[in-house]
């Protein structure tokens, strides 16, 4: 009986065993899925920047324009 009681007790031990095998594929995977993932936010928020701060300098040369026009219709002091 004690051998039946080893070999239940290897035969659990040998299914954990494959959970964990699994488990670190699918975590290997979900790494590189996130790695890829994180990359691509990485490019978006360089584009947003880029975006920004081209949107900031258009920004800046309308108010400039306004302040001349202002200056030209004398509402400025």
């Amino acid at each position: 009986m004690a051998e039946g009681m080893d070999n239940l007790v290897l035969e659990q031990l040998r299914m954990i065993r494959e959970d964990l095998k699994s488990l670190r594929t699918d975590l290997s995977e979900s790494k590189v899925e996130v790695r890829g993932d994180l990359a691509e936010v990485k490019s978006d928020v360089g584009g947003l920047r880029m975006m920004v701060s081209g949107l900031a300098s258009v920004i800046g040369q309308l108010d400039e324009r306004v302040e001349h026009v202002e200056e030209k219709l004398g509402v400025k002091p």
